[in-house]
């Protein structure tokens, strides 16, 4: 398993005793020194994959009190503005030491040493003879700490990557000496980034893949395990075999480290999409055009079988070629390691399900990824060996180490679980325990969403204190919901028992039918009942409407009730673009979908309060958070579903307008002073201006007004948000500003 860089601090207190910490980043190394204390601490620093042994630099710390000593690893991963000594102020086992000078709190001067010249170093074997032939290149071997093999295998992973290649081939040929030929002495002298690297991923062909698959040799060091003799005597393995094993481990030796090893020492600059287009540049003509059709890149996926319409060949040939392209891209590029790599670090350990598109919120590699969906779907499908799938849950596509299939047969399997309960006194807590334990360990984060949906028709009454499970929604309450979803528009319930009488195979009950349609379906007029997918616009749209009237709703105070109408009329006052098919009804079912207010039944609506106000508090400073993380505004969508990948929150949550939270329209949120042409320093003059603006007028401006009454120098909404953090100033349910003391 390769393992990330990471930084080790030993500090030594002034009474002795030494205490060892791991970090991923320079800052937090910093505080750590700075909060150690005493004048005779001191510490030493290393950047590499192991941890070194403390005491090993007892005796050298103790006679630099108060500063901080460097491995060869720690040097060469500061940056410059952390100086350390020219010369090493001593030894520890084969490694050379040096002092940092500046950049830790405190400045030094160059040490006297008694150290040998650098040249005097004790260069052993290969590594001696490589400084010789290469004269400039042994001072950084030192600072390395390669001073011989062994220290080599050790520490070849802090050089860059040229370097490490000219040492593995100069390696390679000082110990394979006239034995070239022989692959099994070619991968005993593979330098350690070759040694490690799986031999599925080597160019082999079929059947020399099958036999180290079926001796379970897994890696390049267990091909340098084996001889030649051992290998001819295995079933379709011979001489010709040996020839192509052998010029796959010269070039891979040649080609260098290209995995995720070079990740510990180089920065990746491009993002994932980035990184693809690329490569699709280095492909030829046909084999970029049909990879970017099978992806679906910034085009419709297709079939096999359309793309090879459209060439005049086969399917099969079609998948022939896709299939080497997939597989050369696979070996000959780095980002499908990384996407792998990230993916499994991103998803390890999670409480909550990641939408897809909060991966850009948490590492901005993945910047863009929501806007190829399926590209990305294709690439993890295809190119990515982290076993991550993207699932569809009602519209949200979320990363998981679970397919779609999977999810689907085990929400299938939680519903018939849950259905086998009624009558076997449950509690509610049995219910949920049975069904948690249906969500494979590596996906735990599902569990609460998968009792979401599962649980959904359950129905439990109390009995003694538990609540125990008296019924499931299955029989017709299932069968109406199927006619529901299958329905391209809502329908009377007359029609739905129609319909489910013939699904059914026997005549059902209207009334029973009409009972069902209620319960499982929404009420889109007199009689007519459907589902979300059957509102007349789209969900961004109806989402957006919701909040509107989330908006209207919190301006007019604790204890004022809404009819679904009246919001519906008021969101066309404030020109809103409702079209007419969007409805009372329709504007019911919106709001309940978003559950950020509470109903009161019969289409009425008041505020939703019971959420705490350290909850508010904690929910304002994640989208603050995230709109700093992100640098410019978010519309609603995007920022509520990276809180919900960064927090974990329902995706009915509200945002409210609270400093330095604005809005620069009805979907679009930014953070004061940042997002607005209008600077802290200007706005209470601006404000002033507002005031004075209605004294003169004597009567609110509306927010169409703005441009013409205030200026069009921020827009409408922006001017409403600051106007709201002054007393001064009121705002009004039908949009409009006026002063407080006209209230």
């Amino acid at each position: 398993m390769i393992t990330s860089l990471r930084a080790f601090l030993l500090t030594r207190t002034a009474d002795g005793e030494w205490h060892n910490e791991v970090f991923h980043a320079l800052e937090p190394v910093l505080r750590a020194w700075e909060a150690s204390s005493g004048a005779e601490k001191c510490a030493v620093l290393h950047v590499g994959f192991e941890r070194r042994t403390a005491r090993t630099f007892e005796a050298l710390a103790t006679q630099f009190p108060g500063k901080v000593l460097l491995t060869p690893g720690a040097r060469g991963a500061l940056p410059l503005t952390f100086s350390s000594s020219r010369e090493p102020i001593g030894i520890v086992g084969s490694e050379p030491i040096y002092l940092a000078l500046e950049g830790w709190g405190y400045s030094a001067l160059e040490p006297e040493t008694t150290q040998p010249a650098r040249a005097g170093f004790g260069l052993q074997g290969w590594v001696n003879d490589f400084a010789f032939a290469h004269p400039e290149l042994r001072d950084r071997l030192i600072d390395a700490g390669i001073l011989c093999d062994e220290t080599y295998v050790r520490h070849e992973e802090v050089l860059d990557a040229d370097l490490r290649i000219r040492l593995g081939k100069f390696r390679s040929a000082a110990l394979v000496g006239t034995a070239s030929d022989d692959p099994t002495a070619l991968a005993r002298a593979a330098p350690p980034w070759l040694a490690s690297r799986p031999i599925a991923d080597l160019d082999l062909t079929v059947r020399i893949g099958n036999v180290f698959r079926n001796l379970d040799a897994t890696s390049v060091a267990d091909i340098g395990k084996m001889s030649i003799p051992e290998l001819l005597t295995l079933q379709n393995f011979g001489r010709t075999s040996i020839r192509h094993l052998v010029s796959i481990l010269e070039r891979e030796l040649a080609a260098g480290p290209r995995s995720l090893d070079v990740l510990a020492s180089q920065k990746v600059d491009d993002t994932l999409i980035e990184a693809v287009q690329r490569s699709l540049c280095t492909l030829a003509d046909r084999e970029r055009d049909i990879l970017n059709r099978r992806m679906g890149f910034n085009c419709e996926p297709e079939t096999l079988a359309e793309i090879g319409d459209s060439y005049g060949i086969t399917r099969e040939r079609i998948r022939q070629i896709e299939a080497k392209v997939v597989d050369r891209l696979i070996r000959m590029e780095i980002w499908d390691d990384i996407l792998a790599a990230k993916l499994s670090a991103m998803l390890a350990e999670r409480e909550f399900p990641l939408p897809l598109i909060g991966a850009e919120a948490l590492d901005p590699w993945f910047q863009g990824v929501a806007k190829h969906r399926r590209a990305v779907r294709y690439l993890i499908d295809n190119m990515c060996d982290a076993k991550v799938s993207l699932v569809d849950i009602d519209g949200i596509e979320y990363l998981g180490f679970l397919s779609q299939d999977q999810w689907n047969e085990i929400v299938g399997t939680a519903r018939r679980l849950l259905a086998s309960g009624v009558d076997r006194n449950w509690t509610e807590d049995d219910c949920r325990n049975h069904v948690l334990l249906l969500v494979p360990t590596e996906a735990r984060e599902f569990g609460a969403l998968l009792w979401d949906i599962a649980s959904k028709w359950c129905h439990f009454a109390d009995d003694g204190g538990a609540r125990i499970l008296i019924s499931y929604g299955r029989g017709v309450d299932q069968i109406v919901e199927a006619v529901l979803l299958e329905s391209d528009m809502p329908l009377h319930y007359s029609e739905i028992a129609s319909q489910a009488s013939v699904r059914a195979g026997r005549d059902l009950d209207e009334r029973r039918v009409h009972n069902a349609a209620a319960e499982v379906g929404y009420l889109f007029g007199p009689g007519t009942y459907g589902v979300v997918k059957h509102l007349s616009v789209p969900r961004s749209e109806w989402e957006a409407f919701a909040e509107e009237a989330a908006e209207i709703v919190a301006e007019a105070g604790q204890d004022r009730q809404w009819h679904a109408s009246e919001v519906v009329d008021l969101l066309r006052q404030r020109d809103v673009r409702i079209p007419e098919s969007f409805d009372k009804y329709q504007m019911d079912i919106a709001l309940k979908e978003a559950a950020t207010l509470q109903t009161l039944g019969r289409m009425v609506w008041v505020r939703d309060d019971c959420t705490n106000d350290n909850a508010r508090v904690d929910i304002r400073q994640a989208v603050i958070a995230i709109l700093q993380s992100a640098g410019g505004p978010l519309t609603s969508a995007d920022l509520r579903q990276r809180v919900v990948a960064v927090r974990g929150i329902n995706l009915g949550m509200q945002f409210q307008v609270s400093d330095p939270l604005i809005k620069l329209d009805s979907q679009v949120w930014a953070l004061n002073d940042r997002d607005i042409g209008l600077k802290r320093p200007d706005q209470q003059q601006f404000l002033d201006e507002v005031v004075a603006s209605l004294r003169t007028r004597a009567k609110p401006i509306h927010i169409s007004e703005c441009p013409a009454v205030i200026g069009d120098q921020l827009p409408a909404r922006a001017i409403f948000c600051l106007a709201s953090l002054d007393p001064r100033l009121r705002t009004t349910t039908d949009r409009c500003l006026s002063l407080s003391e006209w209230a």
